[in-house]
């Protein structure tokens, strides 16, 4: 039993081994004609394009017949004539059998196949047992197979073509007798049909004649556990029928000291594909084109995975013009200056010349302040949009004292109404990085603490303080005026 055991473990192997990769048969219905995930795409994934809009066809039967060959303790010759006699002779030629044989492909690397097989065998040998054989027999196994081809060569070369290696088990039913050479005399029988366990292994040869039709040929070996297939076993070299040698009440089918029997088939194969609207790759321009949305592939001769199309490899001049189409139009260079700092950039300013420290509204329009305050108190108005600068000298972070009346006002009317502020605080680009974030914060940090501690804020949380260091600049740093207009806090009084 060890090979039917490593058999077993062998099957159990491969199972595991082709379940991850499970074939989705055919469904009735087109595959959508979705796009899958692109193999260059960190979601690609091949059993998901595998299990997606292109499925395959995956089943097939196949009819199959030829020649038969024993190999056992009464085989002498490979298909040459014996004489028996003057007027007879004996061939181990001429034994034929036919089958059926179902597969299903569970992957495109592995498969599963069903045979049921019946035919006829001959043997002999004259030395020692003097004597020759005819019998019978109808077998059925199941057995893995793995794509040989897809595995040496890959998926993209002789793409009409299927080799299978193959190993399983089943079971025989046979029934032989065995004749003296000469006097064609009955020796020993198995008297009647008996049954045993075999280990088929096989290659299996197909092309791909059509969308429907596989033409091939199959080899396989059956070994039999067991040593009377040919009703003799090793060193029964008896003659005598009459010798108390009965193989009928055999409760083991090893008794013999030779090797146990073999018998094999070499057969022509036609084979039937299963499916809905079946495809066979054609080449287009000395290539191969797959067209999934036009049907279904067979997964015999299918890796799933060569239905997913590549994706376009631009060139540059490709790249040049689809940069120029999908181009957003210019930015107007006014959006990024504010000529007269008031924090209003030129492009929304209806006052781009505004004098140095103007209050002004959301349009740049300078207005005065102190009516605005005094108004906005008397009349109970809300905030509208207000922008004004604090200036600072170079690396300073003290207040002037002309904006200290301003920034009063700007507390009342906080005070008076539901004004919120927001401080965003710049410096020149004369330092290093770090040094003007700092350099912004502190002078962000002075006009707050102004507002709270000297002009008589009641609610610091009105306040909303950012800084920018010398990234945002309001004017070229290269001019001493340049230079003054970037070291500034800007004030935006928002409703």
């Amino acid at each position: 039993m060890k090979k039917v055991s490593l058999l077993i473990s062998s099957l159990a192997l491969g199972s595991i081994l082709a379940l991850p990769l499970s074939a989705q048969p055919a469904s009735s219905q087109q595959p959508p004609l979705t796009q899958p995930t692109q193999p260059n795409s960190p979601d690609y994934n091949p059993r998901a394009a595998y299990e997606g809009p292109y499925k395959l066809n995956t089943w097939s039967i196949s009819v199959h017949g030829g020649p038969t060959q024993f190999f056992g303790d009464l085989r002498e010759y490979d298909f040459m004539p014996v004489t028996q006699n003057s007027s007879d002779s004996y061939s181990e030629w001429g034994t034929f059998q036919g089958g059926l044989t179902l597969n299903k492909q569970l992957s495109y690397l592995f498969g599963l196949r069903a045979d049921v097989t019946t035919g006829a065998l001959r043997g002999m040998k004259r030395r020692f047992y003097y004597r020759y054989f005819r019998g019978t027999y109808t077998d059925f196994s199941i057995a893995g197979t793995v794509n040989l081809k897809g595995i040496l060569f890959g998926p993209n070369k002789m793409k009409h073509w299927k080799i299978d290696g193959y190993v399983g088990a089943g079971q025989v039913w046979y029934n032989s007798t065995a004749y003296e050479l000469g006097t064609g005399r009955v020796i020993r029988s198995t008297g009647g049909t008996t049954n045993d366990w075999i280990i088929p292994l096989g290659l299996n040869i197909n092309y791909e004649l059509s969308p429907r039709f596989d033409i091939g040929v199959d080899f396989r070996v059956n070994h039999v556990n067991s040593d009377i297939v040919d009703a003799t076993f090793g060193g029964d070299y008896s003659r005598d029928p009459n010798d108390g040698v009965n193989l009928t009440n055999m409760t083991s089918h090893r008794r013999g000291n030779s090797a146990l029997d073999k018998y094999g088939y070499g057969s022509l194969m036609l084979t039937y594909k299963f499916g809905k609207n079946p495809l066979r790759v054609r080449k287009a321009d000395g290539r191969y084109e797959y067209t999934p949305e036009e049907g279904f592939y067979h997964l015999r001769y299918t890796d799933p995975r060569v239905l997913v199309k590549p994706p376009k490899i631009l060139t540059l001049e490709e790249m040049d013009s689809v940069a120029k189409a999908n181009r957003p139009p210019d930015i107007d260079p006014r959006l990024l200056l504010d000529t007269d700092g008031d924090g209003v950039s030129d492009f929304f300013d209806k006052e781009p010349n505004s004098p140095a420290g103007s209050v002004v509204d959301g349009s740049g329009r300078v207005i005065d302040f102190d009516r605005y305050v005094r108004d906005a108190i008397a009349s109970g108005a809300t905030c509208s949009e207000i922008f004004t600068n604090v200036m600072f000298d170079t690396d300073r972070s003290v207040i002037k004292p002309e904006y200290r009346e301003m920034l009063t006002n700007v507390a009342t009317l906080m005070n008076r109404s539901g004004c919120r502020l927001q401080l965003a605080g710049h410096a020149d680009r004369r330092a290093s990085d770090r040094y003007n974030m700092a350099l912004s914060r502190r002078r962000v940090e002075a006009v707050r603490e102004f507002l709270v501690n000297e002009a008589g804020l009641q609610d610091p949380s009105k306040i909303i303080v950012d800084y920018f260091g010398s990234f945002k600049p309001i004017a070229e740093g290269t001019t001493r005026t340049g230079l003054q207009r970037n070291r500034r806090v800007e004030l935006k009084l928002l409703p």
